[in-house]
């Protein structure tokens, strides 16, 4: 089991191991010099024994770094949800940040993001949730723009998820 530093609003990996195993299975990034992964994915990974997350030479629960997702981040809880529904289904999963969505999801089998682009986006909300036509009609806009299926994930209070697929039709 590998080892992950917390710091901020990610986990730095320093161990080559540990660095090329997350890198094969789909996980973090590069950023110059140094890798990381999301609280998200280090979330997915600690709540599989996948790895180990320290913070000043403590050991962080998986409880502990939802606490610290929560506070950085609204509904983080329904969004490691989502993300571990979708890994759970083989999918590689990435943020959707530049495209104001989520997540980004590619093709069972993927490895590298750089390989292929992603065909859907997804945009995770709870059962309560309620937007106006313009604001999906927005959102979908985006979505066919950059080639892409928008995606809604709708998680209700037991944890449940389901997908709806937005799309337009023209008569």
């Amino acid at each position: 089991m590998g080892v992950g530093i917390l710091s901020g609003t990610k986990v730095v990996v320093g161990d080559n191991d540990t660095k090329s195993q997350l890198k094969e299975r789909g996980f973090g990034e590069e950023d110059g010099k140094q890798f990381f992964i999301s609280l998200i994915e280090a979330c997915y990974l600690v709540e599989g024994e996948k790895l180990d997350v320290m913070k000043a030479d403590k050991k962080v629960s998986f409880e502990e770094l939802l606490k610290v997702g929560s506070k950085h981040e609204e509904e983080f809880y329904n969004k490691f949800l989502v993300f571990r529904d979708l890994r759970s289904r083989g999918l590689l999963v990435k943020t959707g940040l530049k495209f104001g969505t989520d997540f980004r999801i590619y093709d069972r089998g993927t490895k590298d993001v750089g390989e292929k682009h992603s065909k859907q986006l997804v945009h995770v909300v709870p059962e309560e949730y309620t937007c106006s036509f313009p604001e999906m009609a927005r959102a979908l806009r985006l979505a066919k723009n950059v080639n892409k299926d928008m995606i809604y994930a709708i998680v209700d209070e037991e944890g449940d998820v389901t997908y709806y697929l937005v799309d337009r039709l023209r008569l």
